[in-house]
């Protein structure tokens, strides 16, 4: 059985993907990130009200992924506020994956909307879809990309460069 790569990851629009990265660096030093020990940071765009903006949203979530809806301070007024507005975003994040770090397979509630802002092809979705199988994609920059994670899925970086991809919620 083969997977439609439509079915699990749409390309929906193209990106500036230079200007969102200068846009980051002109932030990152204000950036407050939760580290993952090898497997990476993350910091929160979004967060649920009454708590920490940069740590609220990160890491797994027990609670309703709509709830984080408030803009950290630090956006207001970038690019990364446009994208969260354009695509109806909720409980987006910037997402560091360390080199050779390896998520485990899981199934999220909701589809992600990706924004990969620096990757390389040995960083890849892995979407099992048999016993001897797995669909195996590269998301290259320049594009935003809707991505079905309520699928069993992982992602791995097999590369020796970290890689930093915008992340958000977003209802089917």
């Amino acid at each position: 059985m083969s997977i439609n790569i439509l079915a699990m990851i749409r390309p929906l629009n193209e990106i500036d993907t230079n200007s969102l990265v200068s846009a980051y660096q002109d932030i990152e030093v204000n950036i407050k990130w939760t580290e993952y020990g090898h497997k990476g940071k993350q910091a929160g765009i979004q967060y649920k009200p009454d708590s920490d903006p940069w740590t609220s949203a990160v890491g797994r979530r027990e609670d309703d992924e709509r709830k984080y809806n408030c803009l950290n301070p630090a956006f207001a007024g970038t690019q990364f506020e446009k994208i969260i507005n354009q695509y109806g975003l909720v409980r987006t994040r910037l997402m560091w994956v360390y080199p050779y770090a390896c998520y485990s397979m899981h199934v999220d509630e909701y589809p992600r909307v990706h924004v990969p802002l620096i990757t390389n092809l040995g960083c890849c979705f892995v979407f099992p879809s048999d016993k001897n199988q797995q669909e195996i994609f590269h998301l290259p920059e320049g594009m935003v990309y809707w991505v079905d994670t309520t699928r069993l899925h992982t992602f791995i970086n097999c590369s020796d460069i970290p890689r930093l991809h915008l992340v958000g919620v977003v209802e089917r």
